[in-house]
């Protein structure tokens, strides 16, 4: 028997390593285009890990429109 796990929360693997190491290179971009200033918003991404990907994006450019 084989079996794949899928963790898109963080609850069995430390998926906040890829992932904040992901958010700032995606700020970086958004930096470089003129999209974002001031730092990538990490604390903010820590304080909401775990929710739906729609929500963190909601909550981290809420001023974009998708």
């Amino acid at each position: 028997m084989k079996a794949v796990i899928f963790d898109m929360d963080g609850t069995l693997f430390q998926t906040d390593r890829v992932l904040e190491t992901s958010l700032e290179d995606t700020f970086e971009q958004l930096r470089l285009q003129g999209e974002w200033e001031g730092e990538t918003p990490l604390q903010l991404y820590r304080d909401i890990m775990g929710v739906p990907l729609p929500k963190v994006w909601e909550t981290l450019l809420p001023d974009c429109s998708g």
